[in-house]
């Protein structure tokens, strides 16, 4: 993202969050109710709209129709992500560290967060944004927010200069993010992230893979990323990811596609829609 302007990607995803909140009940993943707050007044006055009786299945099938479907994927990988991170709270971790954080409001909708300690990690443009508008407590008992800029700042020395344990089990949600780095910054935070895992540590990741959604969408995709200035850099295969995790430690639990997801949260007569643009893994540390 350009300094001094807050993620506009971050926007869209969280709008998507709302309008999933308030939409059909069989559609939503997550409930939300920070996504609005966080929001521009423009977003929230086009939200509004939603909220008319049949509004919200039509926002959800007109949105997606123009997006090829793109749209899909952020109600649908909160599923994957929300239960990743409710099973290692089962597991007994009480640290969760966002990376790349943007608009994310875990910290204030899950109640399995209770006892944890919330890092969220994020450029301070955007945590500013943030910081100024969310309005309600947070469930987990702490949040710490630590200011990063990924391509130039080593994310171990700013988790520990915030407080993280590196000594106790973490889990680790880097949602929507590694599309925009670049591989030596991907290869960077992975490092970190293993140094700074103790063992049972969970690493959920979302990804683009080079082939991913409608083909014909894809130059659009990449000219509109551009335009906000949040441009394209890096398509990862499922075996890159194999190949970077092992060596630092971390195991392959599960790698999985928009339509698994939506196998798994959505009514059956949805798949028909869905398209495989992002993916996401889970990795346990050895």
């Amino acid at each position: 993202m350009r300094t001094g302007h807050r993620s506009t990607t971050s926007d869209y995803v969280a709008a998507l969050r709302a309008l999933y909140t308030q939409g059909p009940p069989a559609l939503a993943t997550a409930d939300d109710p920070a996504a609005a707050l966080l929001l521009s007044p423009t977003w929230r006055a086009l939200l509004g709209l939603a909220r008319l009786p049949g509004a919200g299945r039509l926002a959800h099938r007109l949105v997606g129709t123009l997006t090829g479907g793109l749209s899909y994927s952020i109600p649908l990988r909160l599923g994957f992500l929300d239960d990743a991170v409710r099973q290692s709270a089962r597991e007994g971790t009480r640290q969760l560290v966002v990376l790349g954080a943007g608009l994310d409001a875990r910290a204030y909708r899950l109640p399995e967060l209770e006892g944890f300690t919330v890092f969220e990690v994020d450029h301070p443009d955007t945590q500013a944004i943030k910081r100024g508008r969310l309005e309600l407590a947070p469930l987990a008992e702490r949040v710490v927010y630590a200011s990063i800029d990924f391509e130039r700042q080593a994310l171990d020395a700013v988790l520990r200069a915030a407080g993280h344990d590196a000594s106790r089990p973490t889990v680790w949600v880097w949602e929507g993010v590694t599309m925009y780095l670049t591989e030596p910054a991907i290869l960077a935070t992975l490092d970190a992230v293993a140094a700074t895992s103790a063992a049972g540590s969970r690493l959920l990741v979302t990804y683009l893979p080079p082939q991913h959604g409608v083909a014909l969408l894809r130059p659009v995709g990449r000219a509109f990323a551009r335009a906000v200035g949040e441009p394209l850099r890096s398509l990862i295969t499922p075996e890159q990811w194999v190949r970077w995790l092992e060596p630092r430690g971390f195991e392959l639990e599960a790698d999985e596609t928009c339509r698994a997801w939506a196998r798994r949260y959505w009514p059956a007569a949805e798949l028909p829609h869905v398209r495989d643009w992002e993916r996401a893994l889970s990795a346990r540390r050895r």
